[in-house]
């Protein structure tokens, strides 16, 4: 493997509008012998455009032979702490480190997942397939004609729409009305409603399938406490980020030191530092690295490595975003042996299996990586023609 390299020579830049506010945005990284590898930068969460940061690293880059997506690091002069504070360079990064793992596959003739754990020495063929839970909240989100319904019933409806498509496990994000810091101790009247979608939604699981909420760092410690204890009652499967437990990390461990659920959490973190200092420490029960945010698949595929064995099922990768993101994930959601499902933003649009070239399969709750070297896939031109643009930097 090690005398396999890729030179860089083009970049371009493609969008795909989805709904409201939202676009997925991804990349491709080319050599001059027609090589190519992609790499997902969609961000909502962030006010910048992450676009111009791809194209600045990427110049420095160009004509350097690259044996492994660390030398986007070192190429351009950052360390690991350079990212872990800065998300809109660590999206840059991670986008990077993806297509040019893409590329060396291609290179070596490997889907993804074998790639990285042979790059990594590790014995072993990955599963085609992983097991995905249903990320229901999305699908609720504006569209281009405005707000949408977030009914308790519209939760329920949809949960129920993912258990009949096969899938065992849901997630919601429902407390849409709280903002911390919130000054009544104790539960907030602000979460009464998201109360009510938790329970629609549960109904609709079923007791022996799984719900997962997402709080989004909406509350606080007082409420963090008290929240938990209701959730338990409602029936949910885990309790993903009553504050940020990157940026609140005291907060967060307090919060879980009295949880009668399993907290879950840190979708931005960047590298394995972060991810094991949350797990030693005690912040968390389950981390979830983002390929677009945590230095991509090969990193998300160290931090299972690192983490699984000593903490099994303490890793399950977020992923609500585009299908180039998700395939990424299923690739080292693979290489690691998931425990935990993956994540899938479901119902969004219709038609979001056609963005892909081939087009992304999901039955039954379980995605399945194409054939192919590297990826296996790629964003159609077709799809980026009919729905968004294309440019170069």
């Amino acid at each position: 493997m090690a005398e396999l390299w890729f030179s860089p020579s083009q970049l371009h830049f493609s969008t795909v509008h989805v709904r409201g506010k939202t676009n997925w945005v991804s990349f491709e990284l080319g050599d001059s012998e027609g090589t190519f590898g992609s790499g997902e930068i969609t961000a909502t969460q962030l006010a910048s455009d992450v676009a111009p940061v791809v194209a600045r690293l990427a110049n420095k880059l160009r004509g350097e032979k690259l044996s492994s997506d660390d030398d986007v690091l070192k190429f351009n002069r950052l360390q690991p702490a350079d990212l872990e504070k800065d998300v809109l360079l660590a999206t840059a990064v991670s986008g990077l480190r993806c297509a040019v793992a893409d590329a060396l596959a291609k290179r070596a003739q490997l889907p993804l997942h074998r790639y990285i754990r042979q790059q990594h020495g590790h014995a072993g063929d990955p599963a085609n397939k992983v097991r995905l839970y249903a990320n229901i909240n999305r699908s609720m989100l504006p569209n281009d004609r405005g707000p949408v319904d977030r009914s308790p019933e519209t939760f329920g409806k949809m949960a129920e729409r993912a258990m009949k498509a096969g899938f065992i496990t849901a997630k919601c994000a429902p407390f849409d009305e709280c903002r911390g810091p919130h000054n009544k101790v104790g539960l907030p009247n602000c979460a009464s409603l998201g109360l009510e979608r938790v329970r629609a939604a549960k109904d609709a699981v079923g007791p022996d399938r799984t719900l997962y909420v997402d709080c989004h760092s909406r509350f606080d410690l007082n409420s963090g406490f008290a929240l938990g204890e209701e959730l338990k009652v409602a029936g949910a499967g885990w309790y993903e980020e009553p504050v940020d437990p990157i940026d609140d990390m005291e907060v967060m461990r307090q919060i879980h030191a009295r949880s009668p659920l399993p907290n879950a959490g840190a979708e931005m973190g960047y590298g394995v530092a972060i991810f094991e200092r949350l797990m030693q420490e005690d912040v968390l029960d389950i981390v979830m690295p983002d390929v677009k945010f945590c230095g991509g698949p090969v990193e998300a595929y160290r931090i299972g490595m690192e983490l699984e064995p000593n903490h099994p099922g303490s890793v399950s990768m977020h992923c609500p975003s585009g299908p180039l993101s998700l395939l990424a994930s299923a690739h080292a959601t693979a290489a690691f042996g998931n425990v935990l499902p993956l994540e899938h933003a479901v119902y969004e649009v219709e038609w979001r299996h056609e963005v892909m070239e081939p087009f992304e399969q999901i039955k039954n709750g379980e995605f399945f990586i194409p054939d192919g070297f590297g990826l296996g896939g790629r964003v159609d031109p077709v799809a980026v023609e009919l729905r968004g643009r294309r440019w170069d930097e």
